[in-house]
């Protein structure tokens, strides 16, 4: 076989120079092979960290590494007397395959980590890790680490794991107001804002805001369209999740400096511990957190008096007046109406409207106001109505006069005064004395029409003439007690029936024996998943699935919280309720199992082990306790 044909097929060399070609093959592959005779002469057991110079706020990953053959009994970590330990142990085993001189080997790794943070600043060291395997113990370097003053701004893990702490730089309340250097009347709004970054839940109000010395008008959700989405917002120049949470239109009644007062909210918010689990994702807690807004302080400004109408309505804001007749010409007794509409944004709700002066001679009837508003982003928009019924007695021609209506615009600082036209009322017919509106004229005025004008002593209605007159005492079967009572019947006893069969089937239901086999039935169907994971031969899955289907059977049957559920306790409260020892170990066997696979690795070939264990700790805890 030609060698230098079969390793370089496209290169045609003069003999000499493929001669040199082999003899640096031959050193090449000689130099890569020395290395790899001095592996064996490595230390068996290493440390390492991420960094050795570093500010006192900042964390260090701390790793020891070894080939040996190794337990956790058989591992002693570093004495962190400097740092606080924020995560760890953490166990990892990996397979590491090489291929050496020709040769093949495959052997395993166990790595063990640490999450930690400096005390203080200084040099400070990491102590050294033991090792013992095989009767022999194995020691690592000692490690000396720098560290230095704080970073403004670092956010470390030690923090983030301290869910006040996390919570209060991660969740802000904020109170924003509109104007803080309002009129009197003039309306305002303030919004709270809720800032975050972290995963919140299951909000509720534990203060609310009483605004004393303001009107308020509460924005609905429909109100606030902007909040039915995922908003982002900047919070201190940080960008964040944000959310409307509460908004109130404020129109203050009394000058002087007054406060806006705190919103405050409790919520559920989860927060990384800084630990993770087997399958690498990081163990996170649920806590309780409360957040309150800062009070804000706003100066009402009063009106002026300079410039002020007598006639002032007391309205703040921008406004407009219409007025007109829905008829100038009409005969007597017919009516005409006018209408009267301030419309603007402001305190519309505040607002005195104008009255209207009239001749004597004709006759009105006080209107209904009608009052519309809509609440604008910072703002209250609306109108007010109102329409005066009109009728002549007397024919002739006859003047309303003009309509003054005034308010105060803060935006200038002055007072505005608006004006219509007068109005000419066209009379015609034959006057006509002691006359007077019907009832239904008065007690509707809008749908008064000619027809309604009656005159007096005409609107006598239609007296009825024959009766048909029967005794006292008389009194038909159908409204004799004992025939209610007939009807009555079927009414009561059908839901009474019904009423009984739903609280049988109630009972059934929330039996301890139903509750056992609800409970059994749930951890079985887990556990079905845990052996589907088994079958495929993904361990990982197989584990989690029987570690969540132990722990839910638990809870629910022992009436305890996960954070609660300890080996010791878990043990205590199984043989308090009966359960005999042997079935006691059983259980805490299989719950030993996943945490061992969890934190420390597990043996595939003792999988099918573990699962039966957990099927048959399941099975007889269930018969053991009831309920």
């Amino acid at each position: 076989m030609n060698i230098d044909k079969a390793f370089f097929p496209s290169l045609h060399l003069p003999s000499a120079a493929r001669g040199r070609v082999l003899a640096l093959l031959a050193v090449m592959v000689l130099g890569m092979a020395l290395p790899a005779q001095g592996q064996d002469s490595q230390q068996p057991v290493t440390i390492t960290v991420s960094k050795k110079k570093m500010a006192v706020n900042e964390n260090l990953v701390v790793e020891i590494s070894t080939s040996l053959p190794l337990d956790q009994d058989q591992f002693a970590g570093p004495a962190f007397e400097d740092f606080v330990v924020l995560g760890g142990p953490q166990f990892m085993r990996s397979m590491v395959s090489s291929y050496v001189n020709g040769k093949g080997r495959t052997e395993q790794k166990t790595t063990i980590s640490y999450l930690v943070q400096p005390k203080r600043e200084g040099t400070l060291y990491i102590e050294p890790a033991m090792v013992k395997s095989k009767g022999q113990k194995y020691q690592t370097e000692r490690i000396a680490i720098e560290v230095g003053k704080a970073i403004e701004g670092q956010q470390s893990i030690r923090q983030m794991s301290n869910p006040s702490t996390s919570a209060q730089q991660n969740i802000h309340l904020v109170a924003e107001v509109s104007d803080t250097r309002p009129y009197v009347g003039e309306p305002i709004t303030v919004t709270y804002k809720l800032y975050y970054r972290m995963n919140i839940g299951r909000l509720s109000v534990t203060q609310v805001p009483k605004f004393d010395t303001f009107w308020t008008q509460v924005y609905t959700e429909d109100d606030l369209p902007e909040n039915k989405t995922d908003q982002r917002g900047y919070y201190k120049d940080e960008l964040y999740h944000v959310i409307t949470y509460h908004k109130v239109l404020l129109i203050p009644q009394k000058e002087g400096r007054q406060t806006i007062p705190s919103l405050s909210l409790s919520m559920l918010v989860e927060v990384g511990t800084g630990q993770y689990d087997y399958w690498g994702d990081e163990i996170t807690r649920t806590a309780q957190h409360s957040v309150a807004s800062q009070p804000i302080q706003v100066e009402v400004r009063p009106l002026p008096r300079e410039g002020r109408p007598d006639n002032f309505s007391g309205g703040v804001g921008q406004f407009s007046l219409k007025t007109d007749l829905s008829k100038s010409k009409v005969n007597t007794g017919e009516s005409s109406t006018l209408n009267l509409e301030v419309r603007g944004t402001g305190n519309i709700t505040q607002i005195r409207m104008p009255e209207p002066t009239f001749p004597s001679e004709i006759e009105r009837y006080d209107p209904k106001l009608q009052t519309s508003t809509t609440l604008g982003p910072n703002s209250l928009r609306g109108s007010l109505s109102e329409q005066f019924i009109l009728i002549p007695r007397v024919k002739g021609q006859y003047t309303i006069p003009k309509i003054e209506f005034s308010y105060f615009n803060p935006d200038t600082g002055k007072y505005v005064t608006l004006s219509s036209d007068p109005m000419t009322l066209e009379v015609s017919g034959d006057d006509i004395a002691n006359h007077s509106i019907s009832q239904k004229a008065r007690q509707n005025p809008a749908a008064s029409t000619k027809e309604d004008v009656d005159y007096l002593n005409t609107d006598i209605g239609f007296i009825r003439l024959s009766t048909d007159l029967q005794p006292a005492s008389y009194r038909p079967f159908y409204q004799r007690f004992w025939f209610s009572l007939l009807l009555l019947l079927p009414l009561i006893a059908i839901p009474v029936a019904l009423g009984k069969r739903i609280y049988d089937a109630s009972v059934d239901r929330n039996s301890p024996q139903a509750k056992a086999k609800k409970a059994a039935q749930a951890a079985r169907a887990r556990l079905s998943r845990a052996k589907k994971a088994l079958d495929r031969g993904d361990y990982p899955a197989f584990y989690y699935e029987m570690e969540k289907s132990l722990y839910s059977f638990i809870a629910s049957k022992l009436k305890l919280a996960r954070k609660d559920a300890s080996i010791d306790r878990i043990r205590q409260e199984v043989l308090a309720r009966g359960a005999d020892p042997a079935t006691a170990d059983e259980l805490i066997g299989a719950l030993e199992a996943c945490n061992q696979a969890r934190y420390a690795g597990f043996n595939p070939a003792q999988s099918e082990t573990d699962y039966q264990n957990a099927t048959r700790a399941i099975v007889n805890i269930n018969k053991c306790i009831k309920g």
